[in-house]
């Protein structure tokens, strides 16, 4: 979903339905999160004080949160000020459970969270082309039983489409002959 769906009670209702949410953070919400007197961005990356983000140390399986740890703990910047006088470094947890909104199951920005989401988007033109190209809300039918046929018409369309374009990639090689001469009218 994209970042209108945005809620606190959506993520809930996905988390009680144990369904990974893969929803935009709204930006115009707010630029920036507090939780736990961390600075939390709109990625849902934790900041230190200095103002860089906390590097992903990986998931505690056992109890179910994400660890993150200081970049200059690490060796990734020079901290004039460290918060933390432990050579670990400053770690900091974050937890699907306290706040699936900001911290959802799949890290946002992640390798898996992009494959999900791109998913989102042909779901998206599926409509699109459904409502727009084959002009399903232009119906006057007033029945479910009208909208159910005109909507597998519009399914069966999609689906000889798709077809189609898979036939011109190998340039129609595997087609019916009686299909190919209607191509070429």
């Amino acid at each position: 979903m994209d970042s209108a769906f945005d809620a606190y009670s959506i993520y809930e209702m996905l988390e009680h339905y144990d369904v990974s949410a893969i929803i935009d953070l709204n930006p115009r919400r707010s630029k920036q999160f507090v939780y736990n007197e961390m600075t939390i961005n709109v990625d849902g990356v934790p900041i230190c004080p200095i103002g860089r983000k906390m590097l992903d140390w990986g998931v505690e399986k056992k109890r179910y949160r994400r660890k993150w740890r200081c970049p200059a703990a690490v060796g990734k910047w020079e901290c004039p000020t460290p918060c933390s006088n432990s050579t670990y470094g400053r770690t900091f947890y974050t937890s699907t459970k306290d706040n699936p909104r900001l911290f959802p199951r799949v890290k946002r920005g992640s390798k898996e969270w992009k494959q999900r989401y791109s998913l989102r988007t042909g779901v998206e033109r599926c409509i699109k082309r459904q409502k727009v190209d084959y002009h399903l809300e232009d119906s006057r039918g007033r029945s479910s039983r009208h909208w159910n046929i005109r909507s597998y018409c519009i399914g069966m369309c999609q689906h000889a489409d798709a077809w189609m374009k898979e036939a011109e990639k190998v340039n129609y090689s595997g087609l019916h002959p009686l299909i190919k001469s209607l191509l070429s009218l």
